[in-house]
């Protein structure tokens, strides 16, 4: 599904990839399949130690959110950074970070934004921008990040550093921290762009990156990892995000990507693993579940092949199942019983509330799962095998290969 026809043709391109929040599902997966095709991948993320972790865990062939005590850690590798389906935090926010007791929150920056006179206060442009898309003067984007910005880890990743085997360096990059933005973006032509979970006002972060990128560092391609329903949720920031993007006539493509397999083995997993069960307000709805590594492939494919701007892709499975339906699939595969219970909202965002969520992640938990009975996740569609060549997984076939993550 697109939204546009006729799409400017985009320039062959041979700079390197920004993927931001590449530490979550959704950005690994794509940084895999960008490094896959032979890509040069930046990987961006607010502490690249993580990354670094990751990879360790990766190399000991021990995957993230397969650890044995449920721990923080293992929340951890769920973590979306702002993807599409109920995400990373253990009672189902849309890409949240987990929340551990005592950890410092995630603020907006403390400095004004930058004055821009094609945009009004709230951070939404007042009328469109022409877009110049093209190289800036050499040097712009390679200003080096403000003293003491990362710690000297981060520097070196930031420096290009390859962190593990996929080819790709690490880059120390936080939407509230500008300092790191120009060094993330030397030497990058295409981004890869989602929503932290922690940020609500993107007027103030994701905006003010874009206009960077575009008209100081030269970026010729944003691919914008969107949701389902954003186009009719004004209040969405994915909602304003994808507005600016085509109000400015960025060159751009939007991916909305439908709830994450990897929920299930991530932050369902240890109310399968210990109590057979998955409760969940999303009543008798129905859901075409994705597998996060479709979408990095899918992703890979729009930011590498031309023919992709100006359009919109809804990226779901090519099946459609209850919750109940997929309990059912748990029990025939675990060999145990394992139920759904259908709660209320209100029910759910009290336990989330009692389990240290932040007011902004109950909201977004709230909103996906009224999406989800409103029917917004419901619908199959062939996108990942348009895009990609290849069908989308099956949701046996995900179950039948994690099958040990619940045993």
């Amino acid at each position: 599904m697109n939204d546009q026809t006729s799409p400017p043709r985009r320039p062959a391109l041979t700079g390197k990839i920004l993927v931001t929040g590449a530490s979550g599902t959704v950005g690994r997966a794509v940084v895999d399949a960008l490094a896959a095709a032979g890509e040069s991948v930046v990987a961006g993320m607010r502490d690249p130690r993580a990354w670094i972790a990751e990879s360790a865990r990766r190399a000991s062939g021990t995957a993230a959110g397969q650890q044995p005590d449920g721990s923080s850690a293992a929340r951890a590798g769920a973590a979306h950074d702002g993807t599409a389906g109920p995400g990373a935090s253990r009672t189902g926010a849309v890409g949240a970070v987990p929340v551990r007791p005592g950890a410092k929150p995630v603020r907006a920056p403390n400095q004004k934004p930058e004055r821009n006179p094609a945009r009004k206060p709230n951070g939404l442009a007042a009328a469109p921008l022409n877009r110049t898309v093209g190289r800036p003067g050499s040097g712009a984007a390679g200003t080096p990040a403000r003293p003491g910005a990362a710690s000297s880890k981060a520097a070196a990743a930031a420096a290009g550093h390859a962190a593990d085997g996929t080819g790709a360096s690490v880059r120390a990059f936080d939407f509230a921290d500008r300092s790191t933005w120009a060094r993330a973006l030397a030497g990058v032509d295409r981004v890869f762009l989602l929503v932290p979970p922690t940020i609500s006002d993107v007027g103030r972060t994701l905006i003010p990156f874009i206009d960077q990128a575009m008209e100081v560092s030269g970026v010729q391609q944003i691919v914008f990892l969107s949701a389902p329903g954003s186009r009719f949720d004004i209040r969405s920031p994915h909602h304003q995000v994808e507005q600016y993007l085509k109000r400015t006539r960025t060159p751009h493509t939007i991916l909305r990507p439908n709830v994450l397999m990897q929920t299930l083995s991530t932050l369902y997993r240890d109310d399968i693993r210990l109590r057979s069960e998955i409760v969940l307000p999303a009543g008798g709805a129905r859901v075409a579940f994705v597998d996060a590594a479709d979408v990095g492939r899918a992703a890979a494919r729009v930011l590498t092949e031309r023919g992709h701007l100006g359009k919109a892709y809804a990226l779901a499975g090519e099946q459609s199942h209850s919750y109940a339906q997929l309990a059912e699939l748990l029990t025939e595969v675990l060999g145990r019983p394992v139920r759904y219970t259908i709660t209320t909202e209100a029910e759910f965002s009290g336990l989330a509330a009692k389990q240290g969520a932040s007011a902004p992640d109950i909201a977004a938990q709230a909103g996906w799962y009224r999406a989800v009975r409103r029917r917004l996740t419901a619908l199959p569609n062939r996108s990942i095998r348009r895009l990609t060549g290849r069908p989308a997984t099956t949701l046996r076939s995900f179950v039948e290969e994690h099958r040990q993550t619940w045993v």
